[in-house]
């Protein structure tokens, strides 16, 4: 069984049993407030309009509304009845006497900033079924130290006052209160979430994985009391603001590695120094936007991980027999194999008169949301956004996912790459040599400068109007053409690669040709310009007409507002960030083209409750469904 710490001490322990006690009114000493305090509408409570300083939430509540508690400065103690299955977003903002909390296990989702600021936060319970972790959720919560995670949770992991994927591949966030100067962020991790570091009261150094690629926008903005940043060699971009309001801020560490960082990256921090190598772009980077740079190191070479009760690591990558018997294997040198759900189910069982074979395919299909049910089952709801889209009974199991049998390989942009390239998945020692950047998938100095435009090669040349692209050209780089004057632009068939951002910005451009000879098509590579923006403000037609499909078979946009997607034939991938914040989308079906789906390509679609078809699927990108009901844990290939 994968090892899951539980940071519970016995003085924890008593406080959690005194509050349940309180919360439940054992020995007469609370008033429950009346219904009439709650505002609810439907099964969702919407407010709560009392001033008790302990609540028991009505068990016919099944979501707790957004901002339902928000500014409650009385609310102590709060007891959510087993009916809950969701919190939503700002939930419990504010609620600064609130001491205690406890999610149990029926309990699916946490929305982002559900406890912000609960200032007085000492002790969390998370249930074994929390698989959906929104972003900040205890931001500003400047007494929460540590909490306590059900073993069996296979969905987060905690470690040494810090919330993580089941994975730890993400962090979601280094709790505010954690004790100990030094944080030292696990090797397995390869993603930092918004505000990850947040607020903190102690923590003064902290060093990053060797994993990490690139520091997120506002991931370590407002760190509170952090002094000193290492930032590792595999990291090469740094992303807006993403160290902004940092007073105590002294230095950040940035190798040479380190080729993009955005203008607002310091942003409101006064007093950093930038420690890099002499002539990298670090060092012209701060002598423009005159941030001191040092080329001695002011800090201890050595941070060494310290927390109060000090923990081991948790085992993320052994095997698991799940409860469908089936051993479940996680890799976390590769990442590639990863932990199929305990909760796959088949959809080959007709009984209902579903079809297998995709639900636009069947004739008589009807979806789990519009099936009859028996009278056993107590009733159908759905927690995402406020809205009841999701079905829920009185059945344990899962009710909607993927077909079964789906099997797909998970992994990085860098090594989906290296995959369709024929090279292997393992690193090399040297790693200051290594191109590494999940934009950048193969080594460009490989490439002879007539097969490639380099990155960032007219970033920003707004007299550049017309360009004709070389037959010659095989890549084009990051950011190549980004917010350049361009008006239009005929991508020739020599070219296969157009890389992250490359056409980003480019508002005059109107007419683009892509192309089938085009298999990469990087993230934002033509966000902002005149002529996906045009597409995108059609009217949705309720056909293929919605899905903007270039190149060879890739879907690059989408403008529908369909619940039930139907992904034309002759698809290959699905694009980063196509569905990206479509939360009318409750489930996907997969034509047998699709053989990937692309990072963030489903990200925060939060009613998606499962994909159907897939019969070709072979890759899926990390963070494709990060924000939906959908793990990556769905997919099992090699199994």
């Amino acid at each position: 069984m994968k090892n899951r710490l539980i940071a519970l001490g016995g003085v924890i322990m008593l406080g959690v049993l005194a509050f349940v006690g309180v919360a439940f009114g054992i020995g007469g000493g609370v008033d429950a407030a009346g219904d009439d305090a709650f505002r609810i509408n439907g099964t969702t409570l919407t407010s709560y309009l009392g001033t008790d300083a302990y609540v028991s939430i009505p068990d016919t509540v099944t979501v707790i509304g957004e901002e339902a508690f928000a500014g409650n400065e009385t609310l102590k103690g709060v007891t959510i009845p087993d009916s809950v299955t969701a919190i939503s977003y700002n939930a419990f903002k504010d609620c600064t006497a609130l001491a205690n909390i406890i999610l149990s296990d029926r309990i699916t989702k946490v929305g982002p900033g559900a406890f912000e600021g609960c200032t007085a936060l000492t002790s969390a319970q998370i249930g074994k079924n929390v698989s959906s972790w929104g972003t900040g959720v205890f931001t500003n919560c400047d007494s929460l130290a540590k909490v306590m995670l059900d073993e069996e949770n296979r969905y987060l992991t905690y470690y040494n006052g810090a919330i993580y994927n089941g994975t730890m591949t993400m962090l979601y966030q280094v709790l505010p209160a954690r004790k100990g100067e030094n944080y030292v962020m696990p090797e397995t991790v390869e993603e930092m979430d918004t505000y990850a570091f947040w607020n903190l009261q102690n923590v003064k150094n902290v060093k990053l994985s060797e994993r990490i690629g690139s520091i997120p926008k506002y991931a370590m903005t407002n760190m509170g009391s952090v002094e000193n940043v290492s930032l590792p060699n595999s990291v090469r971009a740094v992303s807006e603001r993403a160290f902004a309001n940092n007073e105590k801020l002294a230095q950040v560490a940035m190798p040479a590695t380190v080729t993009e960082i955005d203008k607002s990256a310091f942003s409101g921090s006064p007093n950093v120094k930038i420690f890099t190598a002499k002539g990298s772009a670090a060092d012209t980077f701060g002598t423009e936007r005159k941030i001191t740079v040092i080329y001695e190191k002011e800090y201890p070479v050595d941070f060494l991980d310290s927390n109060e009760d000090l923990e081991e690591l948790p085992d993320v990558s052994g095997s698991e027999e799940n409860d469908t018997g089936v051993t479940n294997t996680t890799t976390v040198t590769t990442i590639t194999e990863i932990e199929s759900s305990a909760d796959d189910r088949s959809d080959t069982d007709t009984s209902e008169g579903e079809n297998a074979g995709g639900f636009a395919n069947a004739k008589n299909y009807i979806h789990p949301l519009d099936a009859p049910e028996p009278d056993s089952v107590i009733g159908k709801t759905i927690i995402s956004t406020g809205k009841a889209v999701m079905l829920m009974n009185n059945h344990d199991g899962q009710v909607y996912g993927l077909p079964d049998g789906v099997k797909a390989d998970v992994m990085t942009e860098t090594e989906a790459a290296k995959k369709e390239n024929g090279e292997t998945q393992e690193t090399t020692p040297d790693a200051g040599n290594q191109k590494t950047d999940v934009a950048i998938s193969y080594d460009e100095s490989s490439l002879e400068s007539d097969e490639y435009i380099a990155q960032r090669k007219y970033y920003r040349q707004k007299s550049l109007t017309n360009y004709e692209i070389s037959e010659t050209i095989k890549s084009i780089g990051r950011l190549a053409f980004a917010e350049s004057g361009l008006k239009s632009i005929t991508i020739p068939e020599s070219v296969t690669r157009i890389e992250y951002g490359a056409f980003m910005s480019c508002k005059e451009l109107g007419t683009v040709t892509i192309p089938d000879t085009v298999t990469h098509i990087g993230t934002k590579a033509f966000e902002g310009t005149k002529w996906l923006n045009e597409w995108k403000d059609k009217e949705p037609a309720g056909n293929e007409d919605d899905f903007l499909i270039v190149g060879d078979g890739v879907l690059l946009a989408y403008r529908g507002n369909s619940a039930h997607v139907q992904i034309p034939e002759g698809v290959k991938q699905i694009g980063s960030e196509v569905f990206k914040g479509h939360d009318e989308i409750l489930d996907a079906d997969l034509p047998a083209s699709v053989v990937k789906i692309n990072a963030e390509a489903f990200r925060n679609c939060g009613a998606l409750t499962g994909l159907t078809g897939c019969e070709g699927l072979e890759t899926v990108i990390r963070g494709a469904f990060y924000g939906t009901q959908l793990s990556e844990t769905n997919f099992t290939k090699g199994q």
